[in-house]
């Protein structure tokens, strides 16, 4: 697939992509992180973004929230461990 991911947890299929305005506002990284999405969705990974800013004010809420997220997510038994 080819894709380099900000956290990736290849047990659960899910990714964090962290978002930064710097690095994701302009036309070409919106369009190509919107491909790269359904990429990974079409290969069974969930993947979530999640804004600087958002991670800067909440941390221990975006923590909390991807692991409720981790924990519903099952367990691939092909993956690496």
């Amino acid at each position: 697939m080819g894709h380099e991911l900000d956290v990736y947890w290849p047990e659960r299929r899910f990714a964090v992509e962290l978002d930064t305005f710097e690095t994701h506002g302009n036309r070409a990284s919106f369009e190509g992180d919107r491909a790269r999405d359904l990429a990974l969705a079409l290969a069974g990974i969930e993947t979530i973004r999640v804004s600087e800013l958002q991670f800067r004010r909440e941390p221990n809420a975006i923590a909390a929230n991807i692991a409720t997220l981790l924990a519903r997510r099952p367990l691939d038994p092909g993956a690496a461990a």
